[in-house]
């Protein structure tokens, strides 16, 4: 009898093996390989994302659904067959065409320096400085003018850079991340739909644009919860008028 309840364990251990594999791919399009696109196991609630190479590795079970999504490309959802884990499977990508990528462009354009303006910030401060440290600038035996070693000195310390700490921004992976934490109270599916009322479909490139505005990495910890939910809210309605804006002039093309 106990041999029986090993045999028997030995068959649900292997078929357990079998069951939960990896697989392996390579994603493309009609032009490259695809990096970053997002594979998602559905029935496990797990993603990855392609690599640069356009590969990827997710594990997954016969009859489980894989959802790949990429920016500017369709959705293809792959239903998985013991074929799949024999080899690499091979995925192609329909590119997508979308009017909202140049929209998209222009909200990443960065400032012009404004020189004038440079100008007269600085010489504002050089005329305050001379105000209230007039003793530096009196005339020496040298010159008939003001001290120009002390004026040398004062512009080499506004112009003197400072050691700064770079500022990290949060990028699309870490977004896509941080709304696929299980059981989130706040960044969830439905924080996504119902209060920012973001259709299914434009949720990646909904990410993507709120990774073009440089969302500060500091605001994912816990005292900058509702800073960062601001963040989102103030984004999704900039988002939600851009596309009702691509919307309009497809209709009147």
């Amino acid at each position: 009898m106990q041999k029986h309840y090993i045999f028997l364990l030995i068959i649900l251990l292997s078929s357990n093996l079998v069951a939960s594999q990896n697989i392996n791919g390579k994603i493309y399009d009609d032009e490259a390989t695809v990096k970053g696109a997002k594979i998602k196991n559905v029935s496990k609630n797990i993603s990855t994302y392609s690599n640069d190479d356009g590969d990827f590795k997710i594990n997954a079970a016969i009859n489980d659904s894989l959802q790949i999504t990429s920016l500017f490309h369709d959705t293809k959802i792959l239903k998985v067959t013991n074929d799949l884990f024999n080899e690499t499977i091979v995925i192609e990508l329909k590119k997508a065409i979308n009017n909202l990528d140049e929209v998209l462009l222009s909200s990443e354009k960065e400032k012009q320096f404004d020189k004038s303006k440079y100008k007269a910030d600085l010489g504002e401060q050089i005329k305050n400085d001379m105000k209230n440290n007039l003793h530096l600038y009196a005339p020496t035996a040298q010159s008939a003018g003001i001290d120009l070693i002390k004026v040398a000195q004062l512009i080499g310390k506004l112009f003197k850079k400072k050691k700064e700490i770079p500022i990290v921004f949060l990028d699309y992976t870490q977004i896509d991340s941080l709304f696929n934490t299980a059981n989130h109270p706040h960044f969830n599916e439905k924080f996504l739909a119902t209060e920012l009322k973001i259709p299914m479909e434009y949720i990646p490139l909904f990410f993507d644009y709120c990774d073009a505005q440089n969302f500060e990495k500091s605001l994912l910890l816990d005292e900058n919860e509702f800073l960062l939910l601001s963040k989102f809210i103030t984004c999704g309605e900039g988002f939600l008028k851009i596309l009702d804006e691509a919307k309009t002039d497809t209709i009147k093309d």
